[in-house]
């Protein structure tokens, strides 16, 4: 169903299976050139009913690499089975859905499908199937919902490429933008929601095939801090988890095709009240549903041969046994052929089975009574593997009470990183203790300097850095300044920053791209003096000054005076603490007489954050067009999406202290074009040939 899908090429599968299955991959990718579109087609089941649930979605996943997710519909008012819906619902939607349709949910009015290799989650109106929008995710495999956000799981990496760790990103279901990250284990795939929790099964799919072994953990997220909290140890290549209604979760570990079989395992909490690992049923698990006390389960067991062995079961939740094996009387003239989904109707218990039949060609949906006796077939798209009812008190129509349009914001969504070198007022703007961690901490700047907040965060000495991106990308406006970051600086008092901008190109969501540094004016009125490549490294000396080298031959000290009297090395940081950049000439002289100190720290003319006050829009202001590469010449970028500030000064006034930046928000200048700019790429990445390409 998941990473055991044939079609998909999965590394957790045999050998055997793979190779055969890559052949007929790249036979139906090659065939999809022409773009054939198959429009609506209805079949009577000729099983009329009503109740709370007015239908049922079927995603089809498609063959790896064809292009051909597709969404069919069951009205179980009328008995009609509506094959491939979403390109009529959607005429202007280039390439329909996209290529490999991993899950579907339904949360508050909106549909959400996760579309694997197109690498991102499909949004519509629950109803109508018209689409909202789409979230863009690296590999993303299946969604789980708490509250206002949606969390989805993601290999990260490339599909079948390098092996690198997981990811749950975060996002807001109304504005359809990731708000968040958190690091899991290898090849995240379905979660669940628990006691204010988030779980996650991790397979290590990629982990196998290149010889490291599967994964074996759940990991556990806490949702209000959205942050990882530990692991648990179930078995290897977990797949399916799922919650019942005893505050119990479900876990399928696929084994290892070897000495380790597949089996179900149950975790509830112990007597500290954390989840962990309690029983196990001796039975493989392809496919599961939980309906009230009971788990409706398909077996889809891989040997080493690639051979699968098909069986049902429902297992009696309070007594942890298999109650019925089996539930379902397949038509002698019509069996059921490759098992590759299951839902139970929460109220008739009527029994839906989806078969993928020989994953290259249309599929089937089953339907048994309760009592397991068959009542119809249908023909379904290709890989039918995921299903979901839908509720009847959805609205007709598309809802922006519901639904609300998406909006966006001018000033910074949140804080990625913060990594502050040694400074006076570290750990205090923010408050920050050794018990904090690197998100705790990101999240605690977003307090201060998110939206319109005009909070303060200080970057310490030298190299001491923020990045932080908005909802949206910002667009370089030709011969115009684009960028508007506050400080703290007032007259006599610069305490300049360099910024940086990067842009999203792998569209992964995370700062881990190329970054270029906004040219200011130092590089021409002081080139003499300016440093290139520098580099420094503090080591900690707790309560005590901070001692410092550099690549230039020197050393120092951050001191400590008697104003501030907290630790000045980042608590939550391990040392020693190294960074490199650009270091800007000396800005301050003592002009003071005798042992009197009068410290006063000149302003550069333009193009560093922290610079002068904020009064001064325009000298506050960046323009993208000054971005530079890392020889230094100039290079155009069209859009940012992340934005960092460091501290560009090395040096100590006596005291007054180190020269530190300090930063207290930023906007995009140009909201509107930004938008529009990004809309229309958004457009142009699903061009069909793009998608060719």
């Amino acid at each position: 169903m998941k990473a055991t899908s044939i079609h998909k090429k999965s590394p957790s599968l045999c050998p055997a299976a793979l190779a055969c299955l890559l052949v007929a991959a790249t036979l139906l990718g090659a065939c999809r050139d022409e773009d054939i579109v198959v429009y609506p087609t209805t079949h009577e089941t000729g099983d009329q009913g009503s109740g709370e649930y007015a239908g049922m979605y079927v995603l089809n996943e498609g063959n790896m690499g064809a292009n051909k997710c597709t969404l069919d519909y069951l009205d179980l008012a009328t008995g009609t089975y509506t094959r491939n819906i979403y390109p009529s619902r959607n005429p202007n939607q280039v390439m329909e859905l996209g290529d490999v349709g991993n899950d579907i949910k339904i949360h508050g009015s909106s549909l959400w499908m996760v579309v694997n290799m197109s690498n991102k989650v499909e949004v519509a109106n629950a109803s109508t199937a018209v689409s909202r929008g789409h979230v863009d995710i690296p590999n993303c495999r299946n969604v789980a919902f708490s509250g206002r956000y949606a969390y989805v799981s993601s290999y990260v990496g490339k599909v079948n490429g390098e092996s690198v760790l997981g990811g749950v990103y975060k996002v807001d279901t109304i504005t359809l933008q990731v708000v968040g990250k958190v690091t899991v284990g290898y090849q995240p795939d379905e979660l669940a929601v628990a006691g204010g929790k988030l779980y996650v099964a991790n397979s290590g799919g990629y982990q196998a095939v290149q010889g490291h072994g599967y994964d074996r953990r759940v990991s556990v997220i806490d949702l209000a801090t959205f942050t990882h909290e530990r692991d648990i140890d179930v078995a290897p290549n977990l797949s399916l988890i799922r919650a019942d209604r005893h505050g119990q979760l479900w876990v399928a570990s696929r084994g290892d095709y070897k000495s380790q079989p597949s089996r179900l395992y149950c975790l509830r909490p112990d007597a500290t009240g954390q989840m962990a690992k309690a029983d196990s049923i001796d039975t493989p698990v392809g496919g599961m549903c939980v309906e009230g006390d009971s788990i409706y389960y398909y077996a889809a067991d891989f040997n080493t041969s690639g051979q699968q062995a098909k069986a049902f079961g429902i297992i009696d939740i309070p007594k942890m046994e298999i109650v019925n094996r089996h539930p379902i009387q397949e038509p002698a003239d019509n069996p059921i052929r490759t098992p590759y989904g299951l839902l139970v109707h929460p109220v008739t218990h009527d029994i839906y089975v989806m078969d993928a039949t020989n994953y290259v060609s249309s599929g089937k949906l089953y339907c048994f009574a309760r009592d397991g006796k068959w009542k119809w077939t249908v023909w379904t798209g290709d890989i039918p593997a995921h299903a979901v009812f839908v509720p009847r008190d959805l609205k007709a129509a598309y809802d922006p009470t519901i639904d609300p349009p998406v909006t966006y914001s001018k000033y910074i969504q949140a804080v990625d990183e913060y990594v502050p070198a040694p400074g006076q007022f570290v750990n205090t703007l923010p408050e920050c203790t050794a018990d904090d961690t690197p998100a705790t901490v990101a999240a605690k700047c977003t307090e201060a300097i998110g939206g319109n907040r005009s909070g303060l965060v200080t970057l310490g000495a030298y190299g001491g850095y923020v990045t932080f991106h908005f909802d949206h990308s910002i667009a370089n406006v030709a011969d115009q300044r684009d960028l508007y970051i506050k400080g703290n600086t007032y007259n006599g008092n610069s305490e300049p920053g360099i910024v940086m901008v990067a842009q999203d190109t792998n569209h992964n969501g995370i700062a881990d791209d190329t970054w270029y540094e906004l040219a200011g004016s130092a590089d021409t009125d002081s080139a003499a003096s300016i440093v290139y490549d520098y580099a420094i490294t503090y080591t900690p000396n707790p309560m005590g000054d901070i001692p410092w080298t550099d690549n230039q031959g020197r050393s120092g000290t951050v001191e400590r005076n008697t104003y501030h009297q907290q630790e000045y090395f980042p608590l939550w940081l391990d040392g020693p603490l190294h960074f490199s950049g650009t270091l800007l000439p000396r800005n301050a002289v003592n002009q003071g007489r005798g042992t009197t100190q009068y410290w006063v720290l000149n302003a550069f003319a333009y193009g560093y954050a922290d610079n002068v006050a904020n009064t001064d829009t325009l000298n506050c202001s960046f323009d993208i067009g000054w971005a530079v590469d890392s020889r230094r010449q100039p290079i155009h970028l069209d859009y940012i999406d992340f934005v960092r500030v460091y501290s560009a000064e090395n040096q100590q006034c006596g005291w007054i202290g180190e020269t530190s930046t300090e930063v207290s928000g930023a906007e995009d200048l140009h909201l509107e074009t930004s938008i529009d700019a990004m809309n229309r790429r958004k457009a142009i990445r699903r061009s069909p040939l793009q998608k060719r390409r």
